[in-house]
């Protein structure tokens, strides 16, 4: 029961990636905006959100995870189009409408319903997660594979300018708002640093590694991971 976990830097080519794993390993791809498309799906609301009670809580979740599972994976441009995440006021995207507060206890019901969604669909497996801090929350899944995706800026840079038609300096500020963001996600409900290369089995860098490598080489790391178990 395969299950990948898969974190990458906005410009480093993470995105074609986990696309190419999981259909190389006919793996699900659940990425944030298939994650939130059920969970609208399955009737969350704010005002539900706000009145969660834990008795309710294991229903919606199982509700989200039916839904979860007839939700197309995102295409990778509208993946990268979305990759920016507003920090704090809205770690979700800003899915939910109006935006719930910042530092709501909301939010961290949210969160943490949606950490049950991942737990038990990780426990399906066969799954590629591409983001959401699922390297921290599954990382003492058995058998799990966490792969980070990095790039040297200056080919990130590249990369954002020609996809999206921006200026060098316009370009640097989405990748630093992105990076910002995720690892703020990643601390604030995880505790932990996006960055820390002791969360990961693989760190993958693009500018040196070609997209075909990687996918090699997280295809062969999930595979000797299975035989293992």
């Amino acid at each position: 029961m395969t299950v990948i976990t898969l974190s990458r830097e906005l410009g480093s080519g993470g995105d074609r990636i986990a696309t190419l794993v999981a259909e190389r390993l006919g793996l699900g791809l659940v990425d944030r905006e298939r994650l939130h498309r059920a969970a609208l799906a399955a009737g969350v609301s704010e005002a539900a959100l706000i009145e969660l009670e834990y008795s309710a809580e294991q229903t919606l979740v199982a509700q989200i995870l039916k839904s979860l599972r007839s939700v197309p994976p995102t295409p990778i441009e509208e993946r990268e189009r979305m990759a920016f995440v507003p920090p704090l006021t809205s770690p979700l995207a800003g899915i939910f409408s109006p935006v719930l507060p910042p530092a709501g206890i909301a939010i961290a019901e949210l969160v943490k319903m949606l950490n049950q969604v991942i737990e038990e669909r990780a426990k399906e497996g066969n799954v590629l997660f591409l983001g959401q801090g699922t390297q921290v929350l599954l990382r003492e899944h058995p058998g799990a594979l966490h792969v980070r995706i990095v790039a040297p800026l200056e080919c990130r840079i590249a990369k954002i300018q020609e996809r999206e038609g921006l200026d060098k300096a316009e370009a640097l500020r989405k990748i630093r708002a992105s990076d910002r963001a995720r690892a703020e996600y990643v601390r604030r409900f995880h505790n932990a640093r996006w960055d820390d290369p002791g969360l990961y089995h693989l760190v993958i860098n693009t500018g040196f590694v070609p997209t075909s490598a990687a996918v090699e080489l997280i295809v062969t790391a999930s595979q000797a991971l299975s035989a293992q178990r």
